[in-house]
């Protein structure tokens, strides 16, 4: 929707104006479904998109239009055709030409991030402690009497007790976790989609087997995929040493992460089978000393369709990979590293 203020009548610049408004308004919309970090970069580049607006719009239907003669103002609704690829190429390389980019020297990336399908899950009983504790007390009060005859001695006695009993009773229940272990593989469909997207933005991307090789034994992707298929994090050790070995392979950014398999079900309205992926990952600046998050995504889920769970599988993960490599791409873009 737009809408413009006219001052005497309404003439054909004003519609224009809330035309154009209405349009990027379209485009605002459109990035609000995005991501924050795609959104920050609209925010900076918004008056130059502003200018050009018509490159991002294809087309505009009118769908309403109200002239309000009182207030004199006008107000128009459209439906808008938004040309999302030229849109987002152009907030992630800042409308730099081809030859611009190709000229500019790039960081090399290198990615990590591994495909887990729960292997099995123990689940531990309740552990219960009860506890009762018992305070008793108690009285008694005894009578006696004696009644003398000329032949005979007669007694007698009687007593009377009281007694009464407090009881406190407590406890607890003690609840453990599920312990959970993964089968742990390296997908090929997230491997070309965040190579492509990775590279399309201007990385350098190199493989993490290569990377392994020059790192002098600090990468291990084998005991990274290891710690991965027992927990969500990497040992303090491994993590260090990995760090250290992309930086001694002359890489300066590293990615790392997983991508979780859930269980299959049915899409209600497709009737198609589903299946949700959860992706976590950061990218790390290991250039210097330290390691340095620079970029984070997830934990987001994502939902793949298919025929059968294999197709679901696949789609689920390429969606997620792609996902999480577009968001950390836009934060990288927005920090001016790229």
């Amino acid at each position: 929707m737009g809408s413009v203020n006219y001052s005497w009548r309404l003439g054909a610049d004003d519609r224009q104006e809330a035309l154009r408004k209405a349009k990027l308004n379209a485009v605002e919309r459109y990035i609000a479904d995005t991501n924050a970090a795609r959104s920050r970069a609209f925010d900076q580049q918004r008056d130059r998109i502003a200018a050009h607006i018509d490159d991002y719009v294809l087309g505009a239907t009118v769908l309403s239009e109200n002239e309000d003669k009182a207030a004199k103002t006008y107000n128009v609704v459209i439906r808008a055709d938004i040309n999302g690829t030229r849109l987002l190429n152009d907030l992630g390389g800042g409308s730099a030409t081809a030859a611009a980019v190709a000229s500019t020297q790039h960081p090399m990336l290198t990615f990590l991030f591994v495909a887990r399908s729960q292997s099995s899950v123990q689940s531990f009983d309740d552990k219960v402690y009860k506890r009762e504790d018992v305070d008793a007390s108690a009285s008694r009060k005894t009578h006696e009497g004696e009644t003398v005859r000329a032949h005979s001695v007669d007694t007698s006695d009687s007593m009377d007790t009281h007694a009464s009993m407090a009881v406190t009773s407590g406890g607890s229940t003690t609840r453990k976790a599920d312990k959970v272990d993964w089968t742990v593989s390296r997908a090929s469909e997230i491997n070309t989609a965040m190579t492509g997207l990775f590279a399309d933005a201007g990385y350098d991307v190199i493989e993490a087997d290569q990377v392994e090789s020059s790192s002098n034994g600090l990468l291990n992707i084998d005991q990274i995929r290891a710690a991965y298929s027992h927990g969500d994090d990497l040992p303090s050790q491994l993590m260090r040493n990995t760090t250290q070995g992309v930086q001694q392979a002359g890489i300066g950014l590293l990615a790392i992460g997983t991508l979780d398999v859930g269980m299959q079900d049915k899409d209600p309205v497709s009737g198609n089978t589903r299946v949700y992926v959860t992706v976590t990952g950061k990218v790390y600046n290991v250039s210097s000393k330290f390691a340095r998050t620079v970029s984070s995504v997830g934990p987001v889920q994502y939902a793949g369709l298919g025929p059968d769970a294999s197709v679901a599988r696949t789609n689920a993960l390429k969606l997620a990979a792609q996902n999480a490599a577009q968001q950390m791409v836009d934060e990288l873009n927005n920090k001016g590293i790229h």
